[in-house]
């Protein structure tokens, strides 16, 4: 009797259309639109709308555009059933296809070519992204929706990027160097925000986009603390951190807007966390002072062995460490003694199979 209630629900207060908070199938959205006899949308048709809404630049519109053509593929039928075969080609003998087939085909047409478009974007990034990393340490703002990164970004970097009290207001990934406290230059970018069960369409979308985390040297995930919501908001962002492979890069919680919390007893049971307010600034300091320490953690010495036909590798290790001294050895494998860090060694362990055959902390 649920449907009959919400069909007298409807027609009683013209209702002009129905959103469900979950997933519905193509054949349950026709069936329910033709009961209620009004627009029906589900959680992932309306994420995608707001992206629509929200999509500023053209990679950002290709990146949307690409989602909701994988998900209006599944639900062609609505549109095109009412609709016979069209008729065949020379002479118009026999059926041709139906006009949904030859949506259907058109669709697949267009996020082939939106798909080469993105691959081509995501190489030059791939790119633009190595020069970063050469060149100075990237941290990278995470959070849901809506949790202030942006204002944070604003108000680290000195910048003045669009700032809104609403869902995915930022889309693009924007990069700005942090206002630090020592000469060393850091890169902070601000990303798209998080949501609970954000469509696979839209993580797939902007897989390039999100790549940015996994490549970080340090992420901020930052915390509304005025929302009742916090920690299923936070364990909502870790889960997506660990599908994108960003959850072994070390992370900072900011608890944000303490401006807005009388009672300071929910922050302090976050692990970890830094107390700010982007708003009016208070907490600013002492984050961006923790940023610096954590991206320059102590270094050890270690004497690194590796094959001949390692050269990747080592070239790796003269990227990431300061070589004292290389070797060969007898059994003619070289030896690399250097002065490198925890998060980098991890870093050249996880992509490579080495160890270091001796280590020491470095005199600082």
């Amino acid at each position: 009797g649920k449907m009959d209630e919400l069909q007298s629900y409807v027609k009683v207060n013209e209702i002009g259309s129905v959103i469900f908070d979950d997933e519905l199938s193509p054949a349950q959205q026709i069936n329910i639109e033709k009961f209620l006899k009004t627009k029906v949308l589900d959680r992932t048709g309306l994420i995608l709308d707001i992206f629509a809404a929200r999509a500023q630049s053209d990679i950002g519109k290709l990146q949307v555009e690409l989602a909701q053509l994988s998900f209006l593929s599944t639900r062609l039928v609505r549109g095109w059933s009412h609709l016979e075969r069209q008729k065949g080609g020379i002479g118009l003998r026999g059926p041709g296809e139906k006009q949904l087939e030859t949506d259907r085909r058109l669709l697949g047409i267009r996020i082939k070519t939106i798909k080469a478009r993105l691959k081509k974007i995501e190489v030059q990034r791939a790119v633009n992204r190595k020069s970063r990393m050469k060149s100075a340490k990237t941290v990278a703002l995470v959070g849901y929706t809506n949790a202030g990164k942006s204002t944070l970004f604003n108000a680290i970097t000195s910048s003045e990027t669009y700032v809104a009290d609403q869902m995915f207001a930022t889309l693009d990934p924007l990069f700005r160097p942090l206002k630090s406290v020592n000469k060393k230059q850091v890169i902070v970018s601000d990303t798209v925000g998080f949501i609970r069960d954000l469509p696979e369409t839209l993580i797939q979308a902007f897989l390039s986009t999100l790549e940015e985390l996994s490549s970080a040297d340090l992420i901020l995930h930052v915390l509304d603390v005025s929302d009742q919501n916090i920690y299923e908001n936070k364990h909502s962002v870790e889960e997506m951190l660990k599908k994108i492979n960003a959850h072994n890069v070390p992370v900072i919680n900011v608890c944000n807007k303490i401006d807005l919390v009388r009672s300071k007893s929910e922050i302090f049971s976050i692990e970890d966390a830094v107390q700010v307010s982007a708003q009016s600034g208070a907490g600013l300091d002492e984050l961006t002072k923790y940023v610096t320490q954590k991206l320059e953690p102590l270094k050890t010495i270690r004497k690194i062995r590796l094959d001949l036909d390692q050269s990747r590798v080592r070239s790796e290790i003269y990227e990431l460490s300061s070589v004292i001294e290389e070797t060969v050895n007898d059994d003619n494998q070289i030896e690399i003694l250097c002065e490198i860090d925890d998060v980098s060694y991890e870093r050249l362990k996880k992509n490579e199979k080495i160890e270091a055959i001796q280590s020491k902390m470095a005199n600082h």
